[in-house]
């Protein structure tokens, strides 16, 4: 299989684990926007290894959640993000170990965003930038999430955060798997250090053709 048709299956395989965690959302199984996170990671985490390393369009991926102690994670507020996604591909036709920052929010379409809510999420944006331009913000609504970067959002005027978030998770996850975006500077080691409560490591290994 290419390197192309590999990462778009991944990215398939993980806009499942995000419709199976928004469903829950939808049908009032779980609330909370910190828990939604949680589930959300979980997904992903069984999506990518439900029996160890697990073979997803050519490559054999696998996944690991690291937690941090409740005192680290309350500094949350120092970086603005509530999560770190950390990829690692390894094949004979690419290589490359980055990570992106996260921060979620929960905003159904067409919903407006009041004016301590906004200014609240520009602060968390702002202080994401700060430390990495590889930054994103996830809009978790009832069966769906919509994600942009966070210097869209940033510099974006509109109350609507769901119309204002323009990728689709299958697009957010086909970028970073097949490299667009991340920051190879947050290392798996990097990530580990950062005082943001939930770091989710995927890493796929294997060998790809160019097409």
């Amino acid at each position: 299989m290419g390197f192309e048709d590999a990462m778009r299956v991944a990215a398939h395989s993980a806009e499942q684990a995000v419709r199976r965690a928004m469903g829950k959302y939808r049908d009032g199984l779980v609330t909370d926007e910190d828990d939604l996170t949680g589930v959300l990671v979980g997904n992903l985490d069984a999506e990518f290894s439900a029996k160890g390393a697990k073979a997803i369009g050519g490559l054999q991926w696998s996944s690991s959640i690291l937690r941090h102690r409740k005192g680290v994670a309350a500094e949350e507020k120092c970086i603005g993000a509530d999560m770190i996604i950390h990829v690692r591909v390894d094949t004979p036709i690419q290589t490359y170990s980055k990570a992106v920052l996260v921060q979620a929010k929960r905003q159904e379409p067409g919903d407006q965003m009041n004016t301590k809510e906004r200014n609240d999420l520009l602060a968390q944006c702002k202080k994401m930038l700060a430390v990495s331009p590889a930054a994103f913000i996830f809009d978790y609504a009832k069966g769906n999430m919509r994600c942009a970067s966070a210097t869209k959002i940033a510099g974006s005027t509109n109350k609507d955060l769901y119309a204002a978030c323009n990728w689709t998770a299958y697009r957010f996850f086909l970028e970073l798997f097949r490299c667009p975006i991340g920051d190879p500077r947050i290392t798996s080691a990097k990530a580990s250090d950062l005082p943001v409560p939930i770091v989710l490591k995927l890493a796929g290994t294997g060998e790809l053709t160019q097409e």
